[in-house]
């Protein structure tokens, strides 16, 4: 009974980490095009190495922003 108790807020605590947003950048193609959730996570992301982002769409689904940058 105790081990029940205590693992249902754990496995609430996972499903909405689950749910939340990502701010992840992560490559979107060999040709190094990024997908970022949002244009500010990717201009955060090429403005951290020194860079310009340049847009290159939108990711598919309409999941975030595909972005290179230069």
């Amino acid at each position: 009974m105790k081990w029940c108790c205590l693992s249902l807020p754990a496995l609430a605590l996972l499903l909405s980490a689950c749910a939340t947003g990502s701010s992840e950048v992560i490559r979107f193609g060999n040709d190094g095009t990024l997908r970022a959730p949002t244009h500010v996570d990717a201009q955060k992301h090429c403005e951290q190495m020194d860079s310009t982002v340049r847009v290159v769409g939108k990711a598919p689904g309409e999941a975030g922003v595909l972005f290179r940058c230069n």
